[in-house]
């Protein structure tokens, strides 16, 4: 009788253990998903907070800075009439003046040399190069052309260049701007410290002669440089960019840390600038945008 009392017993209080067990493990669960959701509410707010905090601005999408003349041309053919190297170093309306030879044969014929600093556009990274000049002549018949030193070939040419036929002006009292890029053979034409020796031309002798007024000439690497601005509060981690014009809609994964408070530039072998317009966007961890125009 008291082994049947005692079992009645024991079963009861294994229901009340049962109960006592489903209690407590319903418990549990209760503050397992109460604390992922706390916890899920803070990373979000810490999440939503940091996105709104992230101020970054792209500044600078572009390619190398022009680099200048570094001493007065050499005159193989022709004369110097007014004016020095120092006032082609700048776009600013202040010019040097050559005359063609006046016995024949009748031609201007000049060389100078310009410097790329290869410690802030390094070899590796330059993608091209390309050449400006700004000048009036006062004669529109005549072409005009750009050559480069070929440090292979160990002669002036433009082979490789974008524009081989000469650019004949289109005024005598504004200014003309005559640039070319080489692409794939760029590397002929800079020496390993960065040097170019760059050459300015009438295409061939004839009976007229010619003054010549430069403003402006100058080289610079075809790199893709990118400049960043951090205004936010906190650090910015970039993990995408695009580049987008009317042919071009291109995506390259990049991986750049800009700090808070700090400004930071770049330089990448795999982007590629197009010529002309473009619109550069850059996406962060975050998924915040910043935008640069061009044209």
């Amino acid at each position: 009788m008291q082994t049947i009392t005692w079992l009645h017993k024991f079963k009861r209080n294994k229901r009340g253990i049962s109960t006592v067990i489903a209690v407590v493990l319903g418990l549990v669960i209760l503050v397992v998903v109460v604390a992922n959701v706390v916890l899920w509410s803070y990373r979000m707010n810490q999440y939503d907070w940091e996105r709104v905090n992230e101020k970054l601005s792209l500044t600078v999408a572009s390619r190398s800075d022009w680099f200048i003349v570094q001493s007065e041309y050499m005159i193989n053919n022709g004369s110097r009439i007014a004016g020095s190297y120092l006032d082609t170093r700048a776009d600013d309306g202040v010019f040097e003046t050559f005359r063609e030879r006046i016995t024949a044969p009748i031609r201007l014929d000049i060389n100078g040399t310009f410097l790329i600093d290869l410690t802030q556009y390094p070899l590796t990274y330059i993608q091209g190069i390309e050449i400006l000049i700004k000048f009036r002549a006062n004669n529109l018949d005549e072409a005009w052309y750009l050559k480069a030193y070929n440090w292979t070939s160990g002669i002036y040419d433009n082979s490789g260049f974008n524009r081989t036929t000469g650019f004949t002006p289109t005024t005598t009292t504004g200014w003309d701007y005559y640039g070319i890029s080489i692409d794939n053979l760029w590397a002929s034409y800079v020496r390993s410290d960065g040097r170019m020796f760059i050459k300015f031309q009438d295409a061939v002798a004839d009976p007229t002669i010619t003054t010549v007024r430069i403003d402006f000439v100058a080289v610079r690497a075809m790199v893709s440089l990118f400049s960043f601005q951090n205004e936010g509060s906190v650090t910015s981690h970039l993990v995408s960019l695009w580049v987008i014009n009317s042919t071009v809609h291109s995506r390259y994964g990049v991986d750049y840390f800009v700090n808070s408070g700090m400004s930071a530039s770049f330089l990448n072998a795999e982007v590629h600038l197009p010529k002309g317009s473009y619109v550069v966007k850059t996406i962060t961890e975050r998924g915040n945008i910043a935008v640069y125009s061009l044209g």
